[in-house]
């Protein structure tokens, strides 16, 4: 977090810093995909700042849940996260009408997962049964990594945008979320 600071203060060392430091607050929700091949919805609140014309740094929630039968359909598996990231997003284009913002950073996930794995069973020098059963294994832990995200977002007026998102960020395993935002700029 210092060295965005220093970034900040260096990046407008020759600007009025009050003039154009602003922040945003972006809530969206979207559709959450999870690797193992659940679906489900997340939800997420941001607050991005600028750290210059180009680049901007952002810290945000997202909570995950995802289900479903990727393995068998007797078992049905999720996966529930809450997610702290810390992103830092160039901004490759930008207007008085709309950004595009792309970038990365890390995320800290707090995971409560079910998953199941199929277990052959095997006899003493005898043969190894080629159906399986499948054992589930649940678990609650934290887990950490980087993050990939791109949004593209249109202002309505100075302080109120609405926009579209797509991050991949470890909850548990990757997942992939996208959806629509609403902003308001300060």
């Amino acid at each position: 977090m210092s060295l965005a600071v220093m970034i900040s203060l260096s990046a407008h060392a020759q600007e009025n810093f009050s003039d154009k430091l602003s922040g945003s607050i972006k809530l969206g929700a979207g559709y959450v995909f999870d690797f193992p091949g659940m679906t489900g919805y997340g939800i997420h609140g941001n607050y991005s700042f600028p750290l210059s014309e180009w680049l901007q740094g952002e810290v945000g929630l997202k909570r995950i849940d995802a289900n479903g039968f990727p393995r068998t359909s007797t078992i049905k598996e999720f996966t529930k996260a809450s997610v702290l990231d810390f992103n830092l997003l160039t901004v490759p284009f930008h207007n008085q009408n709309s950004a595009i913002r792309i970038g990365g950073g890390y995320s800290f996930s707090f995971y409560h997962i079910l998953r199941s794995f199929p277990s052959y069973g095997t006899t003493v020098n005898g043969p190894t049964s080629k159906d399986p059963s499948w054992q589930t294994q649940e678990s609650k832990g934290r887990m950490n990594g980087f993050s990939l995200t791109a949004e593209y977002e249109y202002y309505f007026q100075n302080n109120i945008s609405i926009g579209a998102r797509a991050s991949l960020c470890k909850a548990y395993n990757n997942v992939l979320m996208a959806g629509p935002f609403a902003a308001f700029n300060f």
